[in-house]
């Protein structure tokens, strides 16, 4: 489809429900989870470079009320700090995209298994359960992985979810 002034191009494929597919328990598709692994390990580094980005922002902005308040809301703030990479995930996940900005732009997207999108309430569950079970396994639990041909994880596991590829529309 073009315009007047060129070629558009849709920066963000990933957006509404317009591409509807079938749901991940049926028949298996390799292409869904082609090199899904790899894409999955980069979408997370991308997230972790969101993550410090704003993180950064709100430590400044954290600092600064602490010593306006003198320290009275210095748990406080620690706490909101804390929640940073739930929010993020949560937000973006559970949201119209279905995927952070590290998956966006790897062309993965997060689907329940019945091919319904997950929403806020999963997505949070989902990233609550990701960074307990690697803090606590010191992400020895992520090889689980290496034993199921969809990539799927523990937390996937447990909130019935798995991330599959996007094909990228023309």
């Amino acid at each position: 489809m073009k315009n007047q002034n060129g070629p558009l191009i849709e920066l963000s494929s990933l957006e509404g429900n317009s591409h509807k597919s079938r749901p991940a328990s049926d028949a298996f598709n390799p292409d869904d989870y082609e090199a899904i692994r790899l894409r999955r390990i980069f979408a997370y580094a991308i997230d972790v470079l969101c993550i410090a980005v704003i993180s950064v922002a709100a430590t400044f902005a954290a600092t600064l009320i602490g010593v306006i308040t003198f320290g009275v809301l210095t748990p406080l703030l620690v706490l909101i700090l804390a929640a940073i990479p739930l929010g993020y995930h949560t937000l973006l996940v559970g949201g119209p995209g279905n995927a952070t900005l590290g998956m966006r732009f790897m062309n993965v997207r997060m689907e329940r298994m019945n091919g319904e999108a997950p929403d806020y309430l999963i997505a949070l569950i989902h990233a609550a359960l990701f960074y307990f079970t690697v803090a606590a396994t010191s992400s020895l639990i992520l090889l689980i992985s290496l034993f199921n041909p969809r990539g799927r994880m523990l937390h996937d596991y447990l909130v019935d979810t798995v991330i599959r590829r996007v094909p990228i529309r023309s």
